[in-house]
């Protein structure tokens, strides 16, 4: 089994709970809420900034992955600018201390986002207190035409991986998908105020 593989069967559960608690519920209803989108955007901003930010401070390890490239924070400031909502304060501390592939499997939990972006840019087009904010709309419109190469590129990186390294990977991903969680659920008791 490759390490892809296992990362998607080890931890499918969890990122099915994840998808779950994202507002599935309501984008799936087309009833999500101005303040559910501008919320789904600073969780996600949270997330990818504190990434980012942690895999800058390990160039050489990333350099396959080209994070310059790869950025999607910059989108989310962009989308929550266009929504007139406020950035939360940053997490510095959320990946701070992890190995180069403890970060991995972080990364893979982003990039393997970045895949449903397409699906979830259509359920937003449902809810009518929504569609209208979608016209410059960034994050969910993902990699594009380029969705598949780009997954094709960090599945290669993945597949570059020394066999004593997936068990730490696949740990990390699983303890992303939970740093979602904790994420979701502090912002939303904080109630990010929408201007």
């Amino acid at each position: 089994m490759t390490l892809a593989e296992r990362l998607r069967n080890e931890t499918r559960a969890l990122h099915e709970e994840t998808e779950a608690l994202l507002y599935t519920e309501p984008l799936r209803a087309g009833t999500l809420t101005r303040e559910q989108y501008g919320h789904l955007l600073q969780i996600h901003w949270l997330f990818h900034e504190a990434l980012e930010t942690a895999i800058d401070q390990n160039p050489a390890f990333f350099q396959a992955y080209n994070p310059d490239d790869r950025r999607k924070a910059p989108w989310l400031e962009a989308d929550l600018a266009e929504l007139d909502v406020s950035l939360p304060d940053a997490r510095p501390g959320l990946f701070a201390d992890w190995s180069p592939s403890e970060l991995l499997g972080a990364a893979y939990v982003g990039e393997g986002s970045m895949l449903g972006g397409k699906v979830v840019m259509h359920l937003l087009h449902k809810s009518p207190e929504v569609e209208p904010l979608l016209t410059n709309a960034r994050f969910y419109q993902g990699y594009g035409v380029d969705a598949m190469t780009k997954w094709a590129g960090f599945k290669a990186i993945l597949a570059d991986q020394t066999e004593d390294s997936h068990d730490t990977i696949v740990e990390a991903a699983y303890q992303t998908f939970r740093a979602y969680h904790d994420i979701f659920r502090t912002t939303k008791r904080e109630k990010p105020p929408v201007c």
